[in-house]
């Protein structure tokens, strides 16, 4: 399919917030979700550490049990 120029024109997001943020209805609605969007970015903040601590782990246990499986080899032969 050949290159087409689209005529999609995207609004910078520092411009469609700053748009929004004159409305005060909308900074009133945002100050009520605010503490549950926080508290979501927490949750994913945890959830990418832990994901993290169980790669690190999972990288020492392979090396391991490799050392490990290789000694045993030694041993039966």
């Amino acid at each position: 399919m050949p290159n087409k120029k689209s005529d999609y024109d995207p609004i910078p997001w520092e411009e469609c917030v700053a748009e929004r943020r004159k409305n005060p209805e909308y900074l009133k609605a945002y100050e009520e979700v605010k503490p549950e969007f926080e508290r979501l970015e927490r949750q994913i903040i945890a959830r990418k550490a832990r994901i993290a601590k169980r790669k690190a782990l999972v990288k020492r246990l392979r090396t391991f049990w490799a050392s490990l499986m290789r000694g045993l080899d030694r041993i039966a032969t």
